[in-house]
């Protein structure tokens, strides 16, 4: 039994060793087609290498005497092709393709009353009669009250005792609870600084050139009004005094944020 095996392996390494020492020449070739030349492959299988050819159909190839080359492409029939002595011996080779014919799938037209003529058909159309439904009358029907539709008058609810006594109205917490917070308000005049600095550079300007986190940018615009920014500066002509001030604030205020964290 172990004699055929040994003889079917030697055959195959033998054959494939015959296969890679046969010497191919390179040649050339061009298709005989109307149109569409170009992409065709055109693939050696005895060598296991192809190629496809150009916009003009030409392409080059290496074969050797009775190599098999196989030609395809969507837009043509597939042709096989066995390379004899005169495409060795010139070196050249021409293809002729014939064009693939697409077919299309079976269309089956289900029986149908149309006449294929549309006043025709327009007129023995047969139009569907308007149904009418009645509900009733639902104004006399009590719908629950849902989480959408309840009423809740916070205004009465306000002083309403839950659980037993009010102690924050007995204690008089109430009006220490409810009292406004007093909020730090910032005087007009810094305020309209702040806005007239914010619209004359982005808060990419502040980054990029300053070194500013954006998040920070409007904290830097206050530290500025805070620490000497004047309308004077703002001026136009003032623009190169008002960058260099911008620039000794920046190092300031960053070194003050360097020491809080």
């Amino acid at each position: 039994m172990k004699y055929p095996v040994f003889s079917i392996s030697l055959f195959l390494i033998t054959t494939t060793l015959n296969a890679q020492i046969v010497e191919r020449i390179e040649v050339f070739g061009k298709l005989s087609v109307s149109n569409d030349m170009e992409g065709v492959t055109v693939f050696n299988t005895s060598s296991n290498k192809g190629t496809v050819t150009d916009s003009q159909g030409e392409f080059t190839i290496k074969v050797a005497l009775n190599d098999v080359l196989e030609i395809s492409a969507l837009q043509y029939e597939a042709k096989t092709v066995i390379v004899n002595q005169d495409v060795l011996s010139s070196k050249q080779m021409r293809l002729f393709l014939v064009d693939k014919v697409n077919t299309l799938n079976e269309v089956v037209l289900l029986p149908s009353k149309l006449s294929g003529n549309l006043l025709v058909d327009i007129v023995n159309a047969k139009v569907e009669r308007q149904m009418d439904i009645n509900f009733g009358d639902l104004s006399q029907i009590e719908f629950p009250e849902d989480e959408f539709t309840k009423v809740d008058n916070k205004i009465l609810k306000q002083n309403q005792l839950k659980n037993g006594l009010n102690i924050a109205s007995v204690l008089g917490l109430n009006k220490l609870i409810n009292r406004p917070i007093k909020k730090h308000t910032i005087p007009e005049e810094e305020v309209k600084l702040e806005e007239v600095l914010a619209t004359k550079y982005p808060s990419t300007f502040y980054q990029i050139n300053y070194k500013i986190p954006v998040h920070q940018v409007e904290i830097f615009l206050r530290f500025l009004v805070s620490n000497g920014l004047t309308n004077n500066l703002l001026q136009e002509d003032k623009e190169l005094i008002l960058l260099e001030f911008i620039q000794k604030q920046s190092l300031k205020f960053l070194t003050q944020e360097h020491e809080k964290k």
